[in-house]
């Protein structure tokens, strides 16, 4: 036999007190006066031995009622029973699913107010020295400790909603791990001392099944119990953009807002309200039924800085995603870097130099450094003819970190040089030189960089020429966009989009090959270009898609980053690269829950906002029905699994058998009770 709380075996020291009371006879005698002491002396020869009986079966009981009262509160237990759950420490792995999908109302609450109220419950019923594990998405390792019952009580209370996402197979095995590192076993033969049932608190939202490795350790019993919602209709914010990547004072901004209606009813007159700093409107919008909806209104920035706003959709039952938080920066200026080759003009600097909104930087191709790159939006290559291998290096870095390039070849330019730059933009290469059918045919209008710059769709504008191009040489792996073709089919001017933008002339610039640089319409390209080229960050962000923010402002060695949201005042980790600082999002799964909403980067004066959001994924009410998870558990080689949908008032635990063992302190209760009432029968009844 053992004890579950052997310290109350100290308490077996009360015994003596009866025992004392029974050796000395406090009981004071009072003397009687008799003629004749013959029959009293019979009488009392006969009642002492009866009276002797009596009091030794009432300490008798007293004892046992004592002593089974201390074992009582011991809670004894016996090592080598026969049963499973004696033989094997009982752990109860309680898994609560936290995910923003659990804000759906159920029969009695919040779906995660039932689950914490079914857990409780479920854990009230285990039996003494049950040890816990309770998890969350948040999946750390100090959940994976084993806990008392109070402790996890405590932990209980403390679960509150988390933006992480988990799929049923990443539940499953993080609970044989947890297992598994707090045995320090690996397979089922390692576990000889612990038996483990596992209870799933989720609404089993459907997400997408991958394959996963089979359970190594089969003994787990499983209890996948779902909360119902009453009902699965939701609405969103599913994202927002702008029409154009431009943010300029007095320009007209035309924002876009896509609503999702998870609904199998359409819906009319639904609220949806834009806020950017003083800027505020209202409008209303219908849903269809199961789909979503793109509306967008206009308004203009009246200053410069950094803009911060929220769009939200009036809705009473998922709440985390009817808000969808944005940031930008209206600028007042852009930087270019001009890098002249043997074959420059002057014409693209005196472009830029009519709108004050460009700052123009000049500099010979022989000598630029890393430095030169730094702050800038745009590139121009003019007139080159031989790209090095370093500056093809710098370009190439410039344009994976955000920036745009515009090239212009010379003349005569080094065709395998050129040729290795364009592979890694994903440009058409140049080939031979070909005049024939060179003179430009038209412009595509249907393209945002032509309509944004020319309003006029007439097929009859007057055209430049160009006497000579080179011809494009197409692959599989380009991915271009024409904007100017000429009278061969051939593109003149063609772009491609990647982290930045990237324009190709087909042609040289130079007057030798024609009036294009002398034209108003190469004014507009290379306007148009430098406009399209501002470096801009994310208007928004999703919290576990993205983990990286770009920064384009110079910033010195020496500069500390801020990330600030009202009390939280925290220092990412920054990384730079090509002139581009980067602050990583990964940290804060480790020091703080990033919640959604705008925040603030500063370090000695302020750097932007960024905005971030949660991710829609838990937005689709969408579940797994008992079939699904049950296959789902098959497939990870679970056999033993009991299957309870909590859709009525009725409570997990009627449903949940947990394996105990045999409750003795009821039977040693039982037993005090009976000897205490076997004493008040001696001594009532038993008369001398």
């Amino acid at each position: 036999m053992k004890f579950l709380f052997p310290e109350f075996l100290w308490a077996f020291a009360v015994l003596l007190i009866p025992i004392v009371i029974h050796l000395f006879n406090f009981k004071r005698y009072k003397t009687h006066y008799f003629s004749s002491l013959q029959f009293v002396k019979h009488v009392d020869q006969q009642t002492r031995s009866t009276q002797k009986l009596k009091h030794i079966l009432v300490l008798i009981s007293r004892l046992l009622a004592f002593i089974f009262l201390v074992l009582a509160f011991a809670q004894p237990y016996f090592s080598d029973t026969d049963s499973a759950a004696l033989k094997k420490e009982t752990v109860l792995a309680i898994y609560i699913d936290n995910s923003f999908s659990m804000q759906v109302r159920g029969i009695e609450g919040e779906l995660l107010s039932e689950a914490r109220e079914s857990a409780q419950a479920i854990i009230d019923e285990a039996p003494q020295g049950t040890q816990f594990i309770i998890g969350t998405n948040e999946m750390s390792g100090v959940e994976q400790r084993r806990i008392s019952k109070i402790d996890a009580l405590e932990k209980l209370d403390k679960i509150t909603y988390s933006p992480l996402t988990r799929t049923l197979d990443e539940i499953i095995e993080w609970q044989e791990r947890a297992i598994a590192k707090s045995e320090g076993f690996e397979t089922e033969e390692d576990d000889e001392h612990s038996f483990v049932q596992s209870v799933i608190l989720s609404d089993f939202q459907r997400h997408k099944i991958s394959k996963s490795s089979k359970l190594k350790l089969q003994h787990f019993e499983f209890h996948a119990v779902q909360l119902a919602p009453e009902q699965r209709e939701n609405i969103y914010i599913d994202s927002a953009w702008f029409s154009t990547p431009i943010r300029k004072i007095g320009l007209k901004n035309e924002i876009n807002v896509s609503v999702v209606n998870t609904g199998s009813e359409p819906l009319q007159n639904v609220e949806v309200t834009v806020s950017i700093e003083k800027f505020q409107k209202s409008f209303y919008i219908d849903l269809p039924a199961n789909g979503k909806k793109s509306t967008s209104l206009t308004y203009t920035d009246k200053s410069k800085g950094f803009k911060t706003g929220q769009i939200t959709v009036a809705d009473d039952h998922v709440l985390f995603d009817d808000t969808y938080y944005i940031a930008y920066e209206v600028k007042d200026h852009a930087n270019v870097l001009i890098l002249n080759g043997e074959d420059a003009i002057e014409n693209v600097g005196i472009v830029l130099d009519l709108e004050d909104y460009y700052v123009v930087e000049s500099n010979k191709i022989t000598a630029i450094t890393l430095d030169n790159f730094k702050g800038k939006d745009l590139v121009i290559l003019n007139g080159i003819n031989e790209l090095s291998s370093g500056v093809q290096n710098y370009l190439t870095d410039f344009y994976e970190n955000g920036g745009s390039l515009s090239l212009f070849p010379g003349k005569t330019p080094s065709i395998s040089s050129w040729n290795q730059l364009l592979s890694k933009v994903k440009l058409p290469l140049i080939g031979t030189r070909i005049s024939s059918g060179t003179r430009i045919k038209s412009l595509n209008f249907d393209d945002n960089f032509i309509k944004g710059a020319l309003q006029d769709r007439s097929d009859e504008l007057n055209l430049p020429s160009v006497s000579s191009s080179f011809r494009p040489i197409v692959s599989n792996t380009t991915n271009y966009n024409t904007l100017i073709t000429m009278q061969n089919g051939l593109p003149l001017l063609a772009y491609s989009s990647g982290k930045g933008n990237v324009y190709m002339f087909y042609s040289a610039i130079h007057p030798d090959w024609g009036s294009f640089s002398r034209d108003a319409l190469f004014s507009t390209v290379v306007l148009r270009m430098s406009e399209l080229s501002q470096r801009t960050q994310p208007i928004a962000m999703t919290i576990g898609d993205q983990s990286v923010y770009p920064i384009h402002k110079k910033l010195n060695q020496e500069e500390v980053i801020h990330l600030t949201k009202e009390e939280l005042d925290f220092i990412p980790q920054t990384t730079e690269r090509s002139g581009v600082s980067y602050i990583s999002l990964n940290q804060f799964d480790k020091f703080e829950q990033l919640l959604a909403g705008n925040y603030g980067l500063s370090s000695e004066e302020p750097i932007g906002n960024i905005s971030l959001n949660y991710s829609r994924v838990e937005s689709i009410l969408d579940y797994f029905t008992e079939a699904e998870v049950l296959g789902i558990f098959d497939k990870k080689g679970a056999t033993n699994v009991v299957f309870a949908e909590m859709d009525s008032m009725s409570s997990p635990v009627s449903q949940i058998t947990i394996e105990k063992p045999f409750d003795y302190w009821k039977l040693c209760i039982v037993l005090t009770l009976i000897f205490v009432l076997a004493e008040m029968l001696l001594v009532r009844f038993w008369k001398s």
